[in-house]
């Protein structure tokens, strides 16, 4: 893969190095998946975050198929509210945890919004191995940028899609300030600027642009 790689990924992935988070390139979504698959072993616990990348790649009905034992159904199987709390607390030390990115730099900060927080905790240290999966066009020069992706595209999109009432969601563009409340989707923001767990972190990054 790496002699197809693009040359913005090539740079990303010099970068993540220094950070101590693997980069691995595929070209396609199918490709993707394999790679995903092949990272699990047999019997392994994995969660996943919401991820609309996921989806379009075909993962997460591969995953529901495999040899694993996935989290998420079960979680999402449980009608008491504070014992799905407890279930998503539990979930989110998974053996492998895989997601979707909301922006990346050019230099490597991987930036994530999440609305209650379970995602991004299992990203920061609870989650065993994490993958992350993105389409390139999540990458973007600078944090600058990076926020304004997250804030201005991927909260509004997001919000949209669940039909949540939120500023953004009505205007397209984000109003932090008058943002509150239980709709609001970017309740904790998290920046990933480094990995001390050597092999913890890999980011999946894909030729096509996916999600929003």
């Amino acid at each position: 893969m790496e002699a197809s790689m693009p040359q913005a990924v090539a740079r990303l992935k010099a970068e993540l190095a220094r950070r101590g988070i693997d980069l691995e390139y595929r070209p396609d979504g199918r490709s993707a998946v394999e790679f995903l698959l092949s990272r699990i072993p047999e019997g392994a616990t994995v969660m996943n975050g919401g991820s609309t990348t996921l989806k379009q790649i075909g993962f997460l009905d591969a995953l529901e198929k495999g040899p694993y034992e996935w989290l998420r159904p079960s979680v999402a199987a449980i009608a008491d509210p504070e014992e799905r709390i407890r279930a998503r607390r539990r979930a989110g030390t998974a053996d492998y945890f895989v997601g979707g990115i909301n922006a990346i730099t050019a230099s490597g900060e991987i930036l994530n919004a999440d609305g209650g927080g379970n995602r991004v905790a299992a990203y920061a240290y609870g989650a065993g191995k994490l993958l992350l999966v993105a389409g390139v066009n999540k990458i973007v020069p600078d944090i600058a940028a990076a926020f304004e992706r997250l804030r201005n595209h991927a909260a509004v999109e997001e919000c949209r899609h669940l039909g949540a009432d939120t500023p953004c969601a009505r205007t397209g563009r984000c109003d932090n300030d008058a943002c509150r409340g239980d709709d609001r989707q970017c309740g904790k923001v998290l920046i990933i600027e480094n990995e001390r767990i050597a092999g913890r972190i890999c980011v999946v990054m894909i030729g096509e642009e996916l999600g929003y």
